[in-house]
């Protein structure tokens, strides 16, 4: 049965901006999704990367758009029901997936995910903007779980986007400079959550967070799946991501394309 959420649970997302759903995805799409990772790890797209490529130890791993060369990837999308989710907490009539991004720590890698809005690094604006964090590992704070600031998203302030990988800036005057939370964690309501394989994490676009390195034993395997809602609009950002291909999109226009493919309603789903 596709996961319902309370209408309190609703209310808990829209005041903290970050919320963990648990077993929201059955095991069989679980393990789907666990070999489409392993598989893109064996063999990455054409974004693929490792970001730590300073020389740390371990890999932090990452690609994009793997829905478009992984078919198990692209099952995933097409089968799992965060569209039906992401629809509902943004009370939105479509969602697209606009992004799937994978973020594999391996075990024993310190690499750590700066502080940062998902938001300044995409390519739309708008309310209805979210993210799944999905895990197939089980994850804790010592393998890298991420820590979220509680209500963040409602501050109205766009930060300056940061570097995962020490080679690539992202410098630009358009947005506010991060403040250092590090320093001043006891200010912050910083939450994380431990998670299973079928839980899931979902945030909102301007929700800051940042996660740790992975100290443990285990994989920490990962995918962000980053919907778009009825509001969503297209932009260029002067520094930021760009979509796998042109979209055939100007800035301002909804988020319309095939490489943003609808997946609610499923009766017209666009994959």
């Amino acid at each position: 049965m596709p996961y319902a959420p309370t209408a309190r649970q609703v209310e808990d997302f829209a005041r903290d901006g970050v919320i963990c759903l648990r077993r929201a995805i059955p095991s069989h799409l679980v393990d789907l999704l666990a070999q489409g990772i392993d598989e893109c790890l064996a063999s990455p797209g054409p974004k693929g990367r490792n970001f730590n490529s300073d020389g740390s130890p371990g890999r932090f791993a990452g690609d994009v758009f793997m829905w478009t060369f992984n078919e198990k990837i692209r099952r995933f999308v097409r089968e799992c029901p965060l569209g039906e989710i992401a629809a509902a907490f943004m009370d939105s009539r479509e969602v697209r997936l606009m992004l799937d991004q994978m973020f594999v720590k391996e075990p024993g890698t310190p690499a750590k995910s700066p502080w940062h809005q998902d938001v300044t690094y995409m390519y739309a604006d708008g309310d209805q903007l979210c993210s799944f964090w999905v895990a197939v590992d089980p994850v804790s704070r010592e393998s890298g779980a991420v820590e979220w600031l509680k209500g963040s998203h409602a501050s109205g302030v766009l930060y300056k986007a940061t570097g995962f990988d020490p080679r690539i800036t992202y410098e630009t005057e358009d947005y506010a400079a991060l403040p250092d939370i590090e320093a001043e964690r006891d200010r912050h309501d910083i939450v994380h959550y431990d998670t299973e394989p079928g839980d899931v994490v979902l945030n909102h676009l301007r929700t800051v967070h940042a996660a740790p390195g992975n100290l443990t034993a285990r994989n920490r395997r990962a995918v962000a799946f980053r919907y778009a809602g009825d509001d969503a609009r297209y932009v260029l950002r002067k520094k930021g991501s760009r979509p796998i291909r042109d979209p055939g999109l100007q800035p301002g226009d909804p988020m319309a394309s095939d490489i943003f493919p609808l997946v609610f309603p499923r009766e017209r789903m666009a994959l």
